[in-house]
């Protein structure tokens, strides 16, 4: 082995060694040649500086395209708050107009309130008027019924006196009756009359009201009735008010006429049954 090779070997495993010998060496270097070593190295090391210094420019560039994108973006960004917050003022209108029209519904529900109050306290009043209308109609039916007797004995009396029909007697004291309870104005009198050529025994104009008295009752006296009141409510256009007096009735025609009577509001008046 050469000199060389062993003194290599033995600076590859002592670097130490190396460092001695390089300072050992500089010694004995000409001045020139160690300036020009440096410069050598300078050299490298420049050109080092300037691949990193085109590195960095790139770096730069690549930074300056980055923060290109980022502005962009925040311009982006800054469209997209713009739009926000004109749509957010929309928003605001919205719930403004909204808040308009719902202060306009509370309003209405309040007057709508009142109204209802208005109406509850009518419809109170409404009933306190059919109460009493009840109440009067209820006295007029017991007294109706009370009729029932006192026609066969007011008529037995009457009958003593010549041209007193039943039929009269019917209407003087059913006149009385709905006089003393309100039914008809104190002034009005129950009468006889021909309507489109039915006979009708028992009539009122205003109010409206169409009866019929009949000594003993036919299957079909309801009927009669029914259809001469028609007349009536034809002629003078409004409901009428209907009243059936028998004197004197079979047992089985009494229950049909009391059951069809309670059916069409009929007020039916029965003095005896047979």
């Amino acid at each position: 082995m050469s000199v060389i090779k062993e003194l290599s070997k033995e600076i590859e495993e002592n670097p130490e060694l190396a460092k001695d010998l390089v300072k050992k060496l500089i010694k004995y270097i000409p001045e020139e040649v160690l300036v020009s070593a440096q410069i050598g190295v300078l050299a490298e090391q420049m050109a080092k500086l300037a691949e990193e210094q085109t590195k960095i420019w790139q770096e730069i560039k690549a930074i300056k395209q980055e923060q290109k994108k980022i502005w962009q973006e925040i311009k982006e960004l800054k469209q997209e708050i713009k739009e926000l917050k004109e749509e957010q003022t929309k928003i605001w209108q919205e719930i403004k107009a909204i808040k308009q029209e719902q202060k306009k519904i509370w309003q209405e529900i309040k007057e709508l309130k009142q109204e209802q109050q208005k109406l509850r306290e009518d419809f109170n009043k409404m009933l306190e008027v059919i109460k009493e209308i009840k109440e009067r109609q209820s006295s007029t039916e017991r007294a109706l019924e009370g009729l029932k007797s006192a026609m066969m004995y007011g008529f037995s009396q009457l009958s003593k006196f010549a041209g007193v029909t039943f039929e009269q007697f019917v209407r003087t004291f059913l006149t009385e009756l709905l006089r003393k309870y309100g039914d008809i104005p104190e002034g009005a009198e129950l009468k006889s009359t021909v309507l489109d050529g039915e006979e009708v025994d028992i009539f009122l104009e205003d109010p409206l009201i169409v009866g019929e008295v009949t000594a003993y009752a036919e299957p079909d006296e309801l009927d009669k009735l029914l259809r001469k009141a028609e007349i009536a409510e034809r002629i003078y256009g409004k409901k009428a008010k209907l009243f059936l007096i028998v004197e004197t009735a079979d047992s089985k025609v009494a229950k049909d006429l009391r059951a069809k009577a309670k059916e069409k509001g009929v007020e039916l008046i029965i003095g005896k049954e047979v």
